[in-house]
């Protein structure tokens, strides 16, 4: 037997593995895997030496927080398929008994239109549903391991579900099914996904979008499923995916995002989506500080959008935003009005900007306001618009308490300043959302060394939870 055979056959002895939660040893399996030292894990994994240091120390009692269990499961799917595979064997070993996955692994799948470049492991579906760990062969012979959800294997089609999302032709059965819709369930995913980033932030979610983004595309290679339906989802996935890695102030990504959801829109030629897509690219800029190239997009965006809806009234609400960063505040005025008037006239339609309502355009008018040096109006302005929104936005509230919080700071009030400030620094350390941290930071700078209780406590809290250093 050759060397390269001995090779396969001791991969596929690999047994499956169940990954319901990262602890301490699936993170030290993980580091030695990888053939690395705490320190150099550190460095690839962005988490802190000594975090690392106490969760191997706790092993199976350390609770990871969900924005580390994302950046593991990142640093996993982007390792080579040997540390994959030393990565199984190592589990089997540190596991104790009772929590050794089923001996009998599924047989192994043959990727039959493997796409160059793909990185392994493959994760396919979301994290919890109860991940079991397969092994599928490419068409060049390598091993790859391939996470799939255990109700998938469990049901008996595991084999064809993981051919048909890798794009292989030959499951027609599988694509022209009735009973799979492929379109619903990304639909259902996006909308939990959503949901996540509000509830958890966007770093958990980031690698899922993306994943899923992935899988869409094999399909639509396959010819597997309602192609306009599918190119409607990647643009929706694309803007989601823009969207997380702004609120993580990652720049070039989200911009990378953007870009391909502009770009499938005009390949799909829906309005709506042509006008979702320069939205997000007008709120980027705003974020980025370019007034000009925000106002641009946002005037593309409203003339592309289709008459009376909601996506007008948000254009014009970042072009209003786009002049105050510029200094225009007679233009800013202009567009904030002319987005109330387009909130006024647009159709009910819960499918498209249902976030868009009056006190989301008062915030965003208030930013404006601190854009322009109106420091009083703006901290009133956005009292109003806060008590105002919709409670199941917290971490939108947040993003505006912190801007608040600012505005505050630059007319002297420290000690309100730093109160609602210390609420948003809770909130952008439990989301891990730069929107608001990126404030937080401003606010600290800006309070210097006032010693009064709550000024003390903010600052306090602010090196606790390393948001600034100490």
């Amino acid at each position: 037997m050759s060397r390269n055979r001995r090779l396969h056959t001791r991969e596929l002895e690999l047994k499956p593995m169940i990954v319901e939660r990262w602890t301490g040893v699936e993170s030290k399996a993980l580091r030695e895997a990888m053939h690395l030292s705490i320190e150099k894990f550190s460095a690839r994994t962005s988490i802190a030496p000594r975090t690392i240091a106490e969760w191997e120390e706790k092993g199976p009692r350390a609770r990871l927080r969900p924005s580390s269990q994302a950046l593991l499961e990142k640093t996993l799917l982007e390792s080579p398929t040997s540390v994959a595979a030393r990565f199984a064997r190592l589990l089997s070993v540190a596991r104790p008994r009772t929590e050794q996955p089923d001996p009998n692994p599924p047989a192994t799948v043959t990727l039959t239109n493997d796409p160059a470049g793909r990185p392994a492991p493959i994760v396919l579906g979301s994290e919890d549903e109860d991940p079991v760990w397969v092994h599928a062969r490419t068409l060049a012979g390598e091993v790859v391991l391939v996470s799939l959800p255990r109700r998938t294997v469990v049901a008996g089609f595991g084999v064809g579900a993981l051919a048909a999302a890798v794009g292989a032709r030959p499951v027609s059965a599988l694509a022209s099914s009735a009973q799979i819709d492929h379109a619903a369930h990304f639909s259902r995913l996006r909308l939990s996904l959503i949901e996540s980033d509000n509830l958890h932030g966007s770093q958990s979610a980031i690698p899922l979008v993306e994943q899923n983004l992935q899988i869409m595309n094999e399909l639509r290679r396959g010819g597997i499923g309602d192609m306009t339906q599918m190119q409607r989802l990647r643009i929706l996935y694309a803007e989601l995916a823009a969207w997380l890695h702004q609120d993580g102030r990652n720049w070039s990504r989200a911009q990378h995002w953007t870009d391909r959801a502009l770009t499938w829109s005009h390949q799909l030629g829906d309005s709506y989506y042509i006008a979702a897509a320069l939205i997000r690219k007008a709120q980027l800029a705003n974020d980025q500080g370019d007034g000009t190239e925000a106002i641009e997009l946002a005037e593309a965006a409203e003339r592309a959008a289709p008459p009376r809806t909601r996506f007008q009234a948000v254009a014009a609400t970042y072009a209003g935003f786009g002049a105050a960063l510029i200094g225009d505040r007679t233009g800013s005025e202009r567009a904030f009005d002319r987005a109330r008037r387009h909130l006024h006239d647009a159709d009910h339609d819960a499918s498209w900007g249902f976030f868009l309502d009056e006190p989301y355009i008062a915030a965003h008018e208030a930013h404006g306001k601190l854009a322009l040096g109106s420091y009083r109006i703006a901290a009133e302005q956005f009292s109003d618009a806060i008590s105002a929104m919709r409670p199941e936005y917290l971490r939108d509230q947040a993003v505006y308490l912190s801007r608040q919080a600012v505005a505050y700071a630059r007319t002297g009030q420290f000690e309100p300043a730093a109160h609602v400030g210390l609420t948003a620094l809770r909130v952008g350390v439990s989301t891990g959302s730069e929107r608001v941290l990126h404030n937080v930071r401003q606010l600290h700078r800006l309070l210097g060394s006032g010693a009064t209780t709550e000024v003390v406590e903010f600052k306090d809290a602010a090196r606790q939870w390393e948001v600034v250093k100490s």
